[in-house]
């Protein structure tokens, strides 16, 4: 719900601002918001291809806790300042679309769920991180820019593509802000596990 009213009250202001300081359709005022909903409509569009790309990606490439997937002691301090634990909740979760939600830990002592909310994370992670410097192809929409006849990729297409680019960065931050807490409880399962064979056998 808050990323909706974010979004909307963004695509008002970006239009609005056009009206007021863009000479470039002011005989045409309805065309700013058209545009604003258009670079808005491409940016969904866009961020669904990356997900979708990488959704195809082989699940052995996410297994392993490096690049990208690694949370660092200066990251967590990062995510630590930017008080994530506080508004992850306000941030949407859209494991709807894989049928694995990853907002709340359902089954913390079974470590194949454990190590599925892993990978699910990682592939997360990769899908927001990647879809941030995606967002601005956006700009390359605007064909008359081309021959200086526009600035339409520069009065909407750029802040599009930065709001985008900060709302999807966003659920990336809480992904890599759980996946230490998830990793310890997956070491820990593993080695109570093998406590607990060794003491049966």
């Amino acid at each position: 719900m808050l990323y909706s009213v974010v979004i909307v009250m963004c695509m008002i202001l970006i239009s609005g601002a056009n009206m007021l300081f863009n000479p470039l359709y002011q005989d045409k005022l309805w065309a700013y918001i058209l545009f604003t909903i258009g670079f808005a409509i491409m940016a969904v569009v866009i961020d669904g291809i990356v997900a979708f790309a990488i959704r195809k990606m082989p699940e052995k490439w996410f297994e392993k806790n490096k690049g990208i997937f690694k949370t660092g002691e200066r990251e967590l301090a990062f995510y630590e300042f930017l008080k994530v634990k506080k508004w992850k909740d306000y941030v949407p979760e859209l494991g709807c679309f894989t049928g694995f939600h990853k907002n709340k830990l359902v089954n913390p002592f079974d470590n194949k769920y454990i190590w599925r909310f892993i990978i699910e994370s990682r592939y997360g992670v990769a899908i927001h991180f990647y879809s941030v410097p995606t967002s601005f192809l956006l700009l390359l929409l605007d064909w008359r820019m081309y021959s200086g006849e526009s600035n339409i990729w520069l009065t909407i297409g750029l802040p599009v593509a930065i709001i985008n680019a900060i709302l999807i960065v966003l659920p990336a931050f809480i992904l890599k802000y759980n996946l230490p807490r998830l990793l310890r409880i997956y070491d820990k399962n593993a080695a109570a596990e093998a406590k607990k064979n060794q003491i049966n056998q």
